[in-house]
């Protein structure tokens, strides 16, 4: 799952995608959120994603975000009430309840490539959420390449 925002506009969206145990695509989504804040995004992308996944009848679930903030506001959600994501923070805690199983996992953007396109091309949309049952064209190798693990360059600053 991934949010993104568009600084310059404050435009917000999310995307996901759900693979088997084999990483083959199985379903996805991509949401037009509005306006907003990154965070929101995140979480928004991890309600979504966690709804599509029960509502498609998966029992055990992997999840796996590129916002540390997000995976760690889910995972306190209980001691973090006046947070102003915490409501929805509480609401994917408990949807993550009703799975057999489901962990949820901090990755490098780099490693989510797919959930990453999907997201931006959100802002083509309307508002609303949109799902797929096929990948799309649009995302190329993408779903390849992550299941693969291509290495791609990550700039980091130094002290």
């Amino acid at each position: 799952m991934d949010g993104t925002r568009k600084s310059a506009y404050g435009c917000i969206g999310a995307g996901g995608v759900i693979r088997d145990s084999f990483g083959d695509w199985t379903c996805g989504f991509a949401a037009n959120l509005g306006r907003g804040q990154i965070l929101e995004a995140e979480m928004w992308g991890l309600f979504f994603g966690l709804k599509l996944a029960k509502d498609r009848g998966i029992c055990n679930l992997v999840v796996e975000m590129d916002s540390a903030v997000a995976v760690k506001l889910v995972k306190n959600s209980t001691t973090l009430a006046l947070h102003p994501v915490a409501s929805l923070a509480s609401c994917c805690w408990e949807l993550m309840g009703k799975f057999d199983t489901c962990a949820l996992q901090h990755i490098y953007r780099e490693r989510n490539v797919v959930a990453d396109c999907i997201a931006q091309w959100s802002y083509n949309m309307d508002l609303g959420v949109c799902l797929f049952d096929m990948a799309p064209s649009w995302i190329g190798t993408s779903p390849v390449d992550d299941m693969l693990g291509v290495t791609r360059t990550r700039l980091v600053c130094s002290e």
